[in-house]
């Protein structure tokens, strides 16, 4: 006997009722057909502007648009507006129904932060999930700009929020005291702006569902501690130089048993970071002049003072600069279950005769995968080369990411035998040289967000980056 599924049925009734109607099958508009909750969920994925025009496709879809949550990104320069409307207010006037998600750019003053404040105590906005707020650039005087804190409205979302993003650029933003919970709250981003040391901890005590953090170039705060039993994955940058209020210097992970990824910005300069729990951690990068150790791991201007501990669990390790040859032997005693290492080679580092060979449980027995970003074939960069392929046992493929002039057939076969790719521990290892795809070496914001990722740092792939927030 045969079984027809629920979805067959209303394919058979569909096409009964094409026949019916004397019509054709292909003229059958199907889409319509399907449930409001499937349209709406359709019309939530549009931009607000392009679901609002699916009210004139027929009688069928004229409702559904008001109904459907609402995604809605706008830009706000009251200045401009003068007696108009705010657009984001108007559109959140005609929707009508509910908001999922708010993303709003300000160009405004300080005086003209109550409309801003108007804005998001609409009840559209009353069960919003996802929050973004970005502070433009704003030109007045000479004096740096100050930009309003963020409204007080905006923490009336905490009970619902899973998204919350506060960017500042080229201003000064102060972050105010918060005393709100966000039981749902998976993921932060928290970028130029100014935050006190207590607020932060206290903000991030209150968030117990989170998931993935990114804090970029905020100060504020000297000291960075993560106590976090749901946090998968955390980005950290400091800033270049010091600051009256501020920079970050140290970031401690107390105790985080679910932590897979730390990734310090590659730029960001003399930052220590300390792990004393995170059993889980399996994507680790190692920064300029400061390298991520287990808190029994000491390290000083990037040199391995005592070691009693190896981190086992990391599985992907990315080099942001090897000065010497030494550090990287260090580094892969400290990891020794390392299977994909990326490296980062516009740097000084400089390895003149490297050992033939090396005996080292990630070099013998793990290591698969080595990617050299920026290679340019500089005698330095073919002794490092050569150091893994004479002692990576178990080296599957090794990629280099080139510059895409350089990236052609007659440069290629230059590199094959200057590299001397024939002479390799690995005989069943592959070589790519492929041309880079992006302009910028860090791993861009949503990378750190996506934790469907399995390797934030493979540079084959293609990031779209916001290069007007940085």
């Amino acid at each position: 006997m045969g079984v027809v599924t629920r979805s067959k049925s209303k394919r058979r009734q569909l096409e009964e009722e094409a026949e019916a109607s004397g019509g054709e099958q292909d003229d059958v508009d199907l889409i319509s057909r399907l449930p409001d909750d499937v349209l709406g969920d359709v019309i939530t994925l549009l931009p607000a502007e392009d679901g609002a025009r699916t009210q004139i496709l027929s009688r069928r879809w004229l409702p559904l648009w008001r109904s459907a949550p609402l995604n809605l990104e706008a830009t706000i320069h009251p200045a401009r507006l003068g007696v108009k409307e705010n657009p984001a207010a108007a559109i959140l006037g005609a929707h009508g129904g509910p908001a999922r998600r708010l993303s709003l750019t300000w160009l405004g003053r300080s005086d003209e932060a109550p409309a801003l404040d108007n804005l998001l105590r609409s009840p559209s906005l009353d069960n919003l999930r996802e929050f973004g707020l970005r502070y433009g650039t704003v030109v007045f005087s000479a004096r740096p700009y100050k930009a309003p804190p963020p409204p007080p409205s905006m923490f009336r979302f905490s009970p619902t929020l899973r998204v919350l993003s506060v960017f500042a650029r080229a201003c000064n933003l102060d972050f105010p005291r918060i005393d709100a919970d966000f039981p749902h709250l998976e993921q932060v981003t928290l970028r130029s702006v100014i935050i006190a040391e207590s607020t932060l901890h206290g903000m991030l005590s209150r968030c117990p569902a989170l998931q993935s953090l990114m804090l970029h170039y905020n100060v504020g705060y000297r000291r960075l501690r993560i106590s976090s039993s749901t946090l998968r994955s955390l980005g950290v940058t400091a800033t270049g130089s010091k600051d009256p209020m501020g920079k970050l210097e140290q970031v401690i992970i107390d105790s985080a048993p679910l932590l897979e990824r730390l990734i310090p910005d590659g730029r960001s300069c003399c930052l220590q970071i300390r792990i004393i729990q995170a059993p889980k951690l399996k994507i680790l990068r190692y920064s300029d002049d400061g390298i991520p150790a287990a808190t029994i791991m000491v390290f000083k201007e990037m040199e391995l003072l005592s070691l009693t501990n190896a981190m086992r669990t990391v599985k992907i390790l990315a080099l942001n600069t090897v000065p010497t040859l030494d550090v990287v032997i260090n580094l892969l005693q400290c990891f020794p279950c390392v299977e994909k290492l990326h490296i980062m080679v516009f740097t000084r580092g400089r390895f003149r005769n490297a050992p033939r060979y090396v005996s080292l449980e990630c070099l013998d027995a793990h290591l698969k995968v080595v990617q050299l970003t920026l290679y340019r074939g500089k005698r330095s960069e073919v002794n490092l080369v050569r150091f893994f392929l004479l002692n990576a046992r178990m080296l599957e493929s090794m990629k280099f990411i080139v510059d895409r002039a350089k990236c052609d057939d007659d440069w290629i076969a230059s590199q094959h035998k200057k590299l001397q790719l024939d002479i390799r521990a690995s005989q069943g290892a592959r070589f790519a040289f492929e041309p880079q795809r992006q302009t910028f070496s860090c791993v861009p914001m949503e990378q750190i967000h996506n934790l469907e990722l399995d390797d934030p740092f493979d540079g084959s792939r293609t990031y779209r980056y916001d290069f007007s927030w940085l």
